[in-house]
């Protein structure tokens, strides 16, 4: 029995077995017929084949045959002993005797075969089908096809030797052998062909049948395959259903069962795809987990149901978004890849998966080295697959999104252009009706819209809406890929339209993409994108249409899209960006601030949420910017126009010099430098913005849509250009490219308001230039046009009817056209109503038609409006702002308050109302300050919870902003526009608090202007004279302690006051300083009809000096009221012979300064003076040495023990000086000082570092030391209560107030240029009054009273007498210089600050 050595029995085993009886034997192999390890099958094995030999029992031989069947299937194919166990399944089957005519061809079977002996005419077809089972076995793991074919051969050759007697196993198995072959050649007859046989096998095999389960699993197999070629559904559901009773019908523990839960798992999520469902999905992963748990680790199959467990796995994550699905999903196909073996011809299909797996996380996380190892693993599946295989085609396509992707992150236009030529070899490689054609038609549209995108090559663009089309067109309405192809089509259909302006293709891509939403389920990780491309869409069509309800629902959509998707994924950076771009929008059509504020929010989150190396940054900066100009526009703040200019000069940099999008960014940075030249003037904005502009025209075909919006941005910077540099050049240029402008887009376009309001200015500008009617005429009609072109309540008709009303105005001054008169006022007020402009537009038209009505006499309705008016002051200044911002927001509102105060009193108002307006509309910025500062006891102690938000919300915004004006990056700039959010958050916060406090009993009048009664209190025992100057009348109200009346002041006229003004600058540039005529004039115009009217009509007696404040208006606060007179001997005829002045910049300022108390010496550490002397000013051109300076710091330092202060001299640089700021009683700065007119925040005195750091009016103002606010800051140098900046004289901005500001009770400043040596004269009278008096509030007052009145008379004299008294020239070559002489008059410029 030489066949029995094939075994590894033990001898001692073996030789019991054999000397067993029959009956012995027979029993033996019943108790083994369960054997679970090797050992036990291999027994069992032999038992059965050594009774086959003893009494050959068929039986006992087949069951042998059956057994080691199973056996050799289990055993991996790099196993040890695999050989072996196939010889002695061969050696069994060796036993069968065939007819010579049912002999296999192959020599090596011919040989066997004929050495058999029949037994029985089924172990001869079982072991041709053994035969055949090594072949398809040989086949799955080198993939020869010949091995494939001979095994079908020889199956068949089974099945027709078996006849009737066929076992229905083989059946089942020829069907899996023709399946295997479909895979291989995609030949529909072999897929057909094993349903059929199969179907037979499953029909065949009875219920309880042990080989049922394998016939029922190798059905369902089948029917799936068919599915994926035809989609039938129909055999979709049997296969599920058939491969679910395989399942079913198996014992837990046969070894097939992991194969066959595998089967079923591929199935439930084949019918996953063509269901929104996810039932079927989970239950394929439960699945193919028990799959995996229960098969060997070694088993050859063990790959397959990893690889599979990868894919529901990786559908699942495209269902739902969880990461844990997809990292999981990668990990188990991982491990498939690495167990199969290098010639598996599954091998291409586990890459391929790993491969767009690793692409779904890059598209994800954005890890870059996933998405090169996806290519990477899609490259060796392409490269590893035949040609004509019928997957070759899917990998190809997965090959081309994984390409495309990475150009979208790297911009590598080789990795886009090998995309799109793998994806049309994929879709030329498929016949058009396959399943999985209409996925590769949509692939490529990608890649060509890509494409499209990068290079703006229309013929890409209408090839990628063909081939998406295609797809849409090829996909059932059921099947959920479909929503994605649809999206795809929406968003090229979108670009198509901004490329030609169809708007056929604009609905079309509504339509389409509102379809593709609806077709994904809620929770689909998908609807997000579908829901930003029907925002994109619906938000272009609004721009085309105007329709609100467009915009609302684009918004709507993109929002969500934005709350569905994660925080960190890398798309969301686009839907934020878009979502701001919506917002943006929005406010343009709204002026909703907070549309704006959501617009620069959501923007700079995108910025932040991309990486500084993707190409879609530029987008993101380009949009960013844009935001930032327009919250600009809105709130006039310096650093969100700076940062604009930054981000879009860094989108213009970051995108490629050929990139068709360029020439939209280029226009967006023109945007920006425009706006910047209108704030600051300078031409080299303007000249950037008129060069990259036309860069943008000239880089844009003529038919682009785009077009007409450069062409109308050029024309408006090229009439700037005209109006800075008078080039008739480029106002005729300004003219044409308007027109070209307005003749590019169509009549009912929305923007063509917008365009017509930019030629109505060029045309009017040249009608100034040339006196053209016609030009005038144009000007007024297309301006009507875009009157009636602009819905009633948008943002733009307020500037669109003011524009009309002004070159109305021309007309009307040109042909006195009535018509045109009434046309204008109506113009302006119509304006005026539109409640959606921004507010200091409103102001300027409710300026504009007052002026008209006040012209008619119409002075209620002029007054109302310029009430209105005057109340929206605040508001065109924020408390967020910048200061400097907030100066530049209300220059053009100079003289609105004097002006509106003048009115109400023509209108019939009393005095305490027509000032009320005074002080509501004079000293915004500094009224805002004062409300942050000012003392909240009460309301600490009644409610503290309130004083405390009051506090804190006052700390964020009384706080030094930023005043860097330069970003290096898009997430600096990002940063800083997150601390400007903060400020405007806070600011919101501050006004809703203001009113809930002024909501609790007694706190009514809590930050409000003060009453009538509360200003006559203020003057007492003082009265107070509030000094109106107004084109209409000038009135000095004077306020006492039991009234408030006005006194006409009819010499005054604002004419007069700006000649005075122009006279007495001039005569201080030429250093002449011809003053007595201006003080001889101030005293009879002003001074002394009111003095007189309040019975200060002599001097005082016994030196009991009454005391006044001026409170002047306009350019009279550039005037000295309190020197006023006829300053000859034994003369009264003058102010400082009548009174002691003091100034005050508004009531509220002084009722402010009173509130806080003055600081007890009980802390001896903060009793000291703080002393500067500036003897030598580096880096002056003249009068660097003052003389004097030092003397008058030294005699203060004598005076501080009598004073009882202790003195301290600190470093003389900015931050040292600040510093001691805070804790000082007095503040002595003896040196130069400068005024800036240009901008007066920027006036400063100059220590050490004044050319690096100087310690300006902006520093100062920024201080808060009113909780313990140091007593006299005593500024001797000159100009450091000056404030020549003509469009900011009401809101008094220069040194004396910003120390008042920071909390200085009292401030000693001067007007102009003062005499070094003199300075020590007045220092010294008033510190020793001070000596002598106290340190009072009156004290101050009285004197600096003293010394100018004794300096006037050259009357002060040291104690050891000034042996030098020779009078030096002033010099005034250095604007704003403390003079070491003066001619005469020396003591005029002296000013008081206080309480």
């Amino acid at each position: 029995m030489a066949e029995m050595e094939w075994f590894n029995i033990e001898a001692e085993m073996a030789s019991l077995l054999n000397d067993m009886t029959d009956e012995d034997l027979h029993s033996f192999a019943e108790s083994q017929d369960h054997p679970a390890s090797d050992d036990e099958i291999e027994l069992y094995i032999y038992a059965c084949f050594l009774i086959f030999k003893k009494s050959a029992a068929m039986e006992h031989l087949r069951q042998a045959v059956q057994q080691a069947q199973g056996w050799v299937a289990i055993t991996p194919t790099e196993h040890f002993d695999r050989t072996r166990r196939i010889n002695i399944l061969d050696m069994m089957s060796a036993w069968v005797s065939t007819p010579e005519d049912m002999v296999p061809t192959r020599p090596e079977a011919d040989q066997r075969i004929s050495q058999e002996t029949a037994f029985d005419i089924g172990i001869q077809t079982r072991y041709l089908s053994n035969q055949a089972a090594k072949l398809a076995e040989s086949y799955q793991q080198i993939g020869c096809l010949e091995d494939l074919n001979e095994a079908i051969r020889i199956m068949e050759q089974a099945l027709e030797v078996g006849g009737a007697y066929i076992e229905p196993s083989m059946l089942s198995n020829l069907g899996a052998m023709l399946g295997m072959r479909f895979g291989r050649t995609g030949a529909i007859g072999d897929l057909n062909r094993a349903v059929d046989i199969t179907n037979i096998a499953v029909e065949a095999t009875p219920q309880d049948h042990p080989d049922r389960a394998a016939c029922l699993n190798n059905l369902g197999n089948r029917l799936g395959m068919r599915f994926d070629l035809t989609g039938s559904i129909d055999d979709l559901n049997r296969a599920v259903d058939v491969a679910s009773a395989a399942v079913d019908a198996t014992p837990q523990d046969h070894p097939g069962r992991a194969g066959r839960l595998n089967n079923l798992g591929n199935l439930l999520g084949t019918r996953c795809k063509r269901s929104s469902g996810i039932d079927d999905l989970n239950r394929a992963i439960a699945i193919a987990s028990m799959a995996v748990d229960i098969i060997p680790q070694n088993h050859p199959n063990r790959a397959a149901c990893l690889h599979n467990l990868g894919g529901h796995l990786s559908m699942r994550f495209k269902r739902t978004g969880l990461m844990d699905d997809l990292n999981y999903a990668i990990d188990v196909t991982s491990i498939a890849v690495n167990i199969i073996s290098q010639n598996h011809p599954n091998r291409a299909s586990y890459l391929d998966n790993l491969g767009s797996q690793l692409g779904m996380r890059f598209d994800r996380t954005g890890s870059m080295d996933d998405l090169n190892r996806a290519i990477d693993a899609t490259n060796i599946a392409v490269d590893i697959t035949p040609q004509d295989h019928p997957n070759q085609a899917s990998w190809l396509n997965n090959l081309g999104d994984l390409l495309g992707m990475r150009f979208e992150r790297t911009g590598l236009i080789d990795d886009l252009n090998r995309a799109i030529n793998v994806a049309s070899i994929a879709v030329d490689a498929t016949p058009q009706d396959h399943p999985h054609q209409a996925a590769y038609l949509s692939s490529l549209g990608n890649q060509l819209g890509r494409r499209f995108g990068r290079t703006g090559s229309m013929d890409d663009l209408n090839r990628t809406i063909d081939v998406t089309s295609t797809a849409v067109n090829a996909t059932p309405q059921d099947y959920l890929g479909r929503a994605s192809w649809l999206n795809n089509l929406g968003n090229w259909l979108g670009r198509r339209f901004e490329r030609t302006g169809s708007m056929d293709d604009l609905n079309r891509a509504v339509d389409v993409a509102s379809m593709a939403v609806d077709a994904t389920p809620q929770d689909h990780p998908n609807r997000a994108a579908c829901l930003n491309t029907l925002g994109s869409q619906l938000s272009r069509r609004f721009d085309r249409t105007g329709s609100m309800d467009d915009l609302n629902r684009a918004i709507d959509a993109t929002s969500t899209a934005v709350d569905a998707t994660p925080q960190d994924h890398p798309i969301q950076a686009t839907y934020l960006n878009n979502l701001g771009c919506h917002f943006g929008t929005r406010f343009n059509r709204t002026g909703s601030m907070d549309d704006l504020n959501r617009a620069v929010d959501v923007a700079r989150m995108a910025v932040d949420a991309i990486s500084h190396d993707h190409p879609d940054r530029a987008i993101c900066l380009n949009s960013f910017g844009t935001q930032l100009g327009r919250l600009f526009d809105r709130t006039g703040s310096m650093d969100d126009l700076n940062r604009a200019v930054d981000v879009a000069s860094m989108a213009v940099d970051a995108i490629p010099q050929d990139h068709p999008d360029r020439a939209g960014y280029l226009n967006n940075f023109g945007n920006q430098l425009s706006r910047r030249f209108e704030r600051t003037g300078l031409i080299d904005d303007l000249n950037r913005a008129v060069n990259v502009t036309s860069m943008a025209v000239d880089a844009t075909p003529q038919d682009h849509p785009g077009g007409a919006s450069w062409l109308n941005n050029l024309g408006r910077w090229l009439g700037m250009r005209f109006e800075r540099t008078g080039s008739m050049d480029d106002l005729n240029r300004a003219v044409d490219v308007a027109s070209a402008a307005v003749d590019a887009r169509p009549q009912d376009h929305p923007d063509q308001a917008s365009y017509s309001i930019t030629l109505g200015i060029q045309l009017s500008r040249r009608f100034d230039q040339t006196g053209s009617i016609d030009d005038l005429n144009r000007a007024i009609d297309v301006t009507n046009i875009a009157v009636e072109a602009t819905p009633q309540d948008h943002p733009d008709q307020a500037i669109c009817l003011y524009n009309l009303g002004a070159w109305l105005a021309r007309r009307f001054e040109r042909t006195g056209s009535m018509d045109d008169f009434n046309r204008r006022l109506s113009s302006y007020k119509e304006g005026w109503s539109c409640h959606t402009a921004p507010p200091s537009i409103r102001i300027r038209l409710a300026r504009a038609a007052a002026e008209i009505l006040a012209s008619q006499r119409n002075w209620d309705e002029s007054g109302r409006l310029l009430e209105k008016a005057v109340e929206l002051l605040p508001t065109v200044s924020p408390r967020s702002l910048n200061h400097t911002d907030k100066q530049h927001m209300l220059a053009d509102s100079a003289g609105l308050a004097s002006m509106a105060a003048a009115i109400a009193l023509n209108a019939g108002k009393n005095a305490s109302h027509a000032l009320q307006l005074l002080e509501l509309g004079r000293g915004v910025i500094s009224g805002l300050l004062m409300d942050m500062r000012g003392n909240i006891s009460d309301l600490k102690d009644k409610h503290p919870d309130l004083a405390d938000e009051f506090t804190s919300l006052r700390d964020q915004l009384d706080s030094p902003a930023d005043r860097s004006t330069s970003t290096t990056s898009g997430n600096d700039a990002s940063s800083r526009v997150s601390q400007a959010k903060r400020r405007r958050e806070a600011d919101r916060k501050f006004g809703e608090l203001i009113t809930k406090i002024r909501a609790q009993p007694g706190f009514d009048r809590f930050l409000r202007p003060p009453t009538e009664d509360e200003m006559m209190a203020a003057a007492n025992p003082d009265p107070i004279i509030v000094i109106n100057l107004s084109l209409y009348r000038c009135d000095a109200f004077l306020i006492e302690h039991d009234q408030i009346r006005v006194l006409e002041l009819p010499g005054l006229t604002i004419e007069e006051v700006k000649k005075q003004v122009q006279d007495f600058q001039s005569s201080r540039a030429t250093g002449s300083f011809h003053i007595t005529s201006l003080l001889e004039w101030l005293w009879d115009v002003v001074t002394r009809p009111i003095l007189d009217a309040l019975g200060f009509s002599g001097p005082a007696p016994d030196d009991s000096w009454p005391r006044v404040w001026w409170i002047p208006t306009g350019l009279l606060s550039q005037l000295p009221l309190h020197a006023a007179g006829r300053h000859v001997q034994s003369s009264t005829e003058t102010v400082l012979d009548r009174v002691m002045s003091s100034y005050a910049p508004s009531i509220k300022a002084l009722l402010h300064g009173r509130r806080h108390p003055i600081r007890s010496s009980a802390r001896p550490l903060f009793d000291y003076a703080l002393l500067v002397a500036m003897r030598e000013t580096p880096g002056l051109a003249v009068n660097q040495i003052l003389p004097f300076a030092g003397d008058e710091v030294e005699m203060l330092k004598n005076l501080c023990r009598p004073l009882k202060l202790w003195s301290l001299k600190p470093i003389l640089r900015k931050d040292n000086v600040l510093r001691h700021l805070q804790t000082c009683q007095i503040f002595h700065f003896a040196g130069h000082g400068q005024s800036d007119p240009a901008e007066p925040s920027r006036s400063c005195l100059l220590l050490e570092d004044w050319r690096t750091n100087p310690l300006t009016v902006g520093d100062l103002r920024d201080r808060r030391l009113q909780e313990n606010g140091p007593f006299l800051g005593y500024l001797s140098a000159c100009s450091t209560g000056s404030n020549e900046a003509v469009q900011l004289v009401d809101e008094g901005i220069h040194l004396v107030s910003a120390f008042q500001l920071a909390g200085f009770r009292h401030v000693v400043g001067t007007l102009w240029e003062v005499s070094d040596k003199h300075c020590v004269d007045v220092a010294r009278v008033l510190y020793e009054t001070l000596r002598d008096e106290g340190m009072t509030d009156i004290a101050v007052c009285r004197g600096l009273h003293r010394a100018v009145r004794a300096l006037r008379y050259e009357g002060i004299k040291d104690e050891k007498e000034i042996k030098d008294e020779k009078a030096r020239d002033a010099t005034l070559e250095f604007s704003g210089s403390r003079v070491q002489e003066m001619a005469n008059l020396y003591w005029v410029p002296y000013i008081h600050f206080g309480v």
